[in-house]
């Protein structure tokens, strides 16, 4: 646990321990008047996740602000500190992720954060902020928490991961050829020329599956991305649940989707 900012000339540092909740710390950050954390309003879960995941939302990664994550090694006990380089951050992904990385525990997060306002706003619903005339962080915060209650499932009363699936990376003439189909699913480039394709959009239009239920799991019905555990009695229905969406896509669209969520 523990928080420590540290103020430069136009920047603070803050450094968190890893059992700190998100959430408070997002909070604590705006209270603050500090930028960088707004668009992470509302994510469950602690610091500590935040750089394994590369969590993301609303157009802002975590990667985008780390500049160092100390972990401890779980058998030789070493303490080592990686830079943003060595977290090795894809989308969704880290080094903390792979075979070797999952032998490391992180213990402590740094983030570089902005005192002059640096809005994030170019992500969905809010656009509608950017008319705003000195608009806070806060305000950001406030307004996606407001997306969120009316997107996610409230996670202290049904179980839920979140977006359980990753948003599909496809090649620019992949995406191209399903627009000649569905002309409005949403697509987003990346810097390397392919396009991030909404899955709770193909899920919602293509495949008609928000809502949709098979043996107590459930695609949530605010949000087809998202996946609850209504009254399931063991992790294998969410395994057959999880596939049997995958195969549904795969036959729709010819993409192969992935988990966002980890299993162990």
């Amino acid at each position: 646990m523990g928080r420590a900012y540290s103020e430069q000339r136009d920047d603070v540092t803050l450094t968190c321990g890893a059992g700190e909740i998100l959430d408070a710390v997002v909070a604590d950050t705006v209270a603050r008047n500090y930028w960088g954390l707004e668009n992470l309003s509302a994510i469950p879960g602690t610091v500590g996740a935040t750089p394994i995941q590369n969590v993301g939302a609303y157009g802002v990664e975590v990667s985008s602000l780390v500049t160092a994550v100390r972990a401890v090694h779980v058998d030789t006990l070493e303490e080592k500190v990686f830079s943003t380089a060595a977290c090795q951050f894809g989308y969704r992904d880290s080094f903390f992720k792979t075979s070797e990385g999952r032998a490391w525990v992180v213990v402590e997060v740094t983030v570089l954060l902005s005192k002059a306002p640096a809005p994030q706003l170019t992500y969905g619903a809010l656009a509608e902020l950017q008319s705003q005339t000195n608009l806070s962080s806060s305000q950001v915060r406030e307004k996606v928490v407001s997306i969120r209650a009316g997107k996610f499932p409230d996670w202290h009363i049904v179980g839920t991961a979140g977006s359980f699936f990753k948003n599909p990376i496809i090649s620019r003439a992949q995406y191209e050829q399903l627009c000649e189909k569905y002309p409005e699913l949403p697509g987003y480039p990346t810097p390397v020329g392919e396009v991030k394709v909404s899955l709770g959009w193909i899920l919602d239009h293509v495949c008609h599956l928000r809502g949709y239920c098979q043996d107590g799991v459930c695609l949530y019905e605010q949000q087809a991305l998202v996946l609850v555990n209504v009254a399931a009695k063991n992790a294998n229905a969410i395994d057959v649940f999880a596939d049997h969406i995958a195969n549904r896509v795969a036959d729709k669209t010819g993409i192969s989707i992935e988990r966002e969520v980890r299993k162990v």
